[in-house]
């Protein structure tokens, strides 16, 4: 996890002449796909720095406890309860300029995810995600943002010492909230 926040800093600063430019901090719920068609919601903050059309985005989004989820043929009859946390760090690219209310925009990225499980062990694992969004606003000021998300990260998990098996973090989602443009 240490390593994760290491290399979004060292992005940040190796970025840091896009900076000048502007950005923004969105504060957004969450619902989306954490394991196996399981939804849920959860709750999410992104930093965003960068010019009038290309941003670089660190967002950090944590989901409720999934509970009695069946995650594994190992064992049919226990279900378990799983926590998911995703730390994403990825280039977003604004259409139109900041004179515009309405703008839309792609990003994509990597990923770091990381879940727990009540009877799994499980290892946080890196992937990548892909979004489309909208914002509606005024530049700078408060804006509403509602975006598409895809993440996917593979991850190991242990029943116990014998049973080691990859499952699927992630999925679709859906993502509506504010920004702080400045």
């Amino acid at each position: 996890m240490r390593r994760v926040f290491l290399v979004m800093t060292a992005c940040c600063f190796l970025a840091s002449p896009v900076f000048a430019a502007g950005g923004a901090v969105d504060l957004y719920a969450a619902y989306g796909e954490v394991v196996d068609s399981e939804y849920d919601l959860g709750l999410g903050i992104r930093l965003s720095l960068g010019g009038t059309h290309w941003m670089v985005d660190a967002a950090f989004t944590g989901y409720k406890t999934i509970e009695n989820t069946d995650i594994t043929d190992l064992n049919p009859e226990q279900d378990d309860n799983i926590k998911y946390r995703a730390f994403d760090l990825g280039l977003r690219y604004l259409f139109y300029d900041g004179g515009h209310k309405l703008r839309p925009y792609l990003g994509a990225g990597a990923t770091y995810a990381s879940a727990s499980a009540s009877s799994l062990s499980m290892d946080g694992g890196l992937g990548m995600y892909g979004m489309a969004g909208l914002r509606w606003g005024t530049t700078p000021g408060i804006q509403f943002m509602a975006e598409l998300m895809y993440r996917y990260t593979e991850i190991t998990a242990r029943a116990n010492l014998i049973n080691e098996f990859d499952m699927k973090i992630g999925g679709f989602g859906l993502q509506v909230g504010v920004s702080f443009v400045f």
